[in-house]
C-alpha cells in the first residue's frame, strides 16, 4: 500500500507536534509519559512558589507543582495542586513541607513521610508546614550576635573614655610614685638586716637543722611505726568491739529498768511488791513483840518430858 505524500506530511506534522508538546512539558519539569496522581496542599503563604516547581522526597524529584490558586476567606488561602508519579506512593500522615531549595530563595515542596505502612493518599489533602528559608534562619542567628557586638563596642568606647580621663588626671603619677615606694621598701627588707632577709635566713637555718637531724627523724619514725604495729597486734579492734557490746548490753539493761520490764524493772517500779514487803515487816514486828510477851506460846520446856 502506497502512502500518499499528503499522509506523510500529516504524520510528520503530528509527530513533530507531539514531540514539541513533550519537550515543552519536559523543560517545565513534567514528564507526560509518566502517569501521576493528585494531592492538594493548603498554605498560609506561597513564599514565591511557582508552577512546575519540583516535589521532592528524600532528595529525589517525584513530581511537580501543577497549579497554585488563591482562595480568599480561607484560613490557609493558598491552594497548591501537586502531581506525584504513581511509582512513589505517599502514606497517610505525611507532610508537604514548603522550603527554600537554595540561597536564591527558589521554593519547592518536600514530602516527609512518617514511615511505611498505613493508607496511601490519592487525590486527597495532605498536611502542610512551612520551613524558614536559609536567609531568614541565618538572619535570626546573626542578628543577636550583631546586637552583642554593638553592646561590646559601646562598652569599649566607655572604657576608652575612662582611660582617657584617667591618663589626663594626676592619678597615674601618684600610682607610679606608690609603686616606687613599694619597690624601695621591698629592697630595704631584702637587704642584710631587713625583715624579709632575716626571715629567709631563719628559714634556711631551720632547713639545715632538719637536714642534720635526718637520722634521728628516721629513727623516731621507725619507733612510731613499731608502736603502731604493737597496738595493732594487741587486738585493739577486738577489745573495742567487746566494749561496744558491753555498752550495748548495759544500755539495754538501763532501758528495761526505766521501762519497768524484767525482774529488776518490776522490783524497782512494782507498788504491789513494796506493799507486800511492808506488810511482811509489820507482821514480823508483831511476831517479835508477841514472842517477847508470850514466849510460853512458842517454846514449851518441861523437866519431866511433859
Amino acid at each position: 500500500m502506497k502512502i500518499s505524500s499528503e499522509a506523510k506530511v500529516g504524520l510528520i506534522g503530528i509527530a513533530t507536534l507531539a514531540l514539541l508538546i513533550w519537550g515543552i512539558n519536559y523543560l517545565k519539569g513534567r514528564n507526560i509519559l509518566n502517569s501521576t496522581y493528585t494531592l492538594h496542599a493548603f498554605y498560609e503563604d506561597s513564599g514565591g512558589l511557582e508552577n512546575s516547581s519540583p516535589v521532592l522526597m528524600k532528595g529525589m524529584k517525584i513530581g511537580y507543582i501543577d497549579n497554585i490558586e488563591l482562595q480568599s476567606g480561607n484560613p490557609l488561602p493558598v491552594h497548591v495542586i501537586l502531581h506525584v508519579e504513581k511509582q512513589y506512593p505517599v502514606s497517610n500522615g505525611s507532610k508537604a513541607l514548603l522550603f527554600s531549595a537554595d540561597l536564591l530563595g527558589t521554593m519547592a515542596v518536600r514530602i516527609e513521610s512518617p514511615g511505611s505502612g498505613g493508607d496511601m493518599l490519592h487525590n486527597d489533602t495532605i498536611r502542610t508546614a512551612i520551613e524558614a528559608d536559609m536567609i531568614a534562619s541565618i538572619s535570626s542567628q546573626v542578628m543577636p550576635v550583631m546586637e552583642k557586638i554593638g553592646d561590646l563596642s559601646e562598652s569599649l568606647d566607655s572604657v576608652v573614655q575612662k582611660l582617657d580621663k584617667l591618663l589626663d588626671s594626676d592619678a597615674p603619677a601618684e600610682t607610679l610614685q606608690d609603686l616606687s615606694e613599694i619597690s624601695a621598701s621591698l629592697s630595704s627588707s631584702l637587704s642584710p638586716g631587713g625583715a624579709l632577709y632575716m626571715s629567709f635566713h631563719n628559714l634556711e637555718s631551720f632547713t639545715s637543722m632538719l637536714a642534720s637531724q635526718e637520722d634521728e627523724l628516721k629513727s623516731m619514725t621507725g619507733h612510731l611505726n613499731s608502736i603502731s604495729e604493737t597496738i595493732d597486734s594487741a587486738g585493739i579492734d577486738r577489745i573495742a568491739n567487746e566494749l561496744l557490746a558491753a555498752s550495748g548490753a548495759f544500755t539495754q539493761l538501763m532501758e528495761q529498768l526505766n521501762s519497768g520490764e524484767g525482774s529488776m524493772g518490776k522490783l524497782f517500779y512494782s507498788d504491789s511488791l513494796y506493799a507486800q514487803l511492808q506488810n511482811l515487816l509489820v507482821d514480823l514486828d508483831s511476831l517479835i513483840i508477841d514472842l517477847n510477851e508470850n514466849p510460853q506460846d512458842y517454846v514449851r520446856f518441861s523437866l519431866f518430858g511433859k
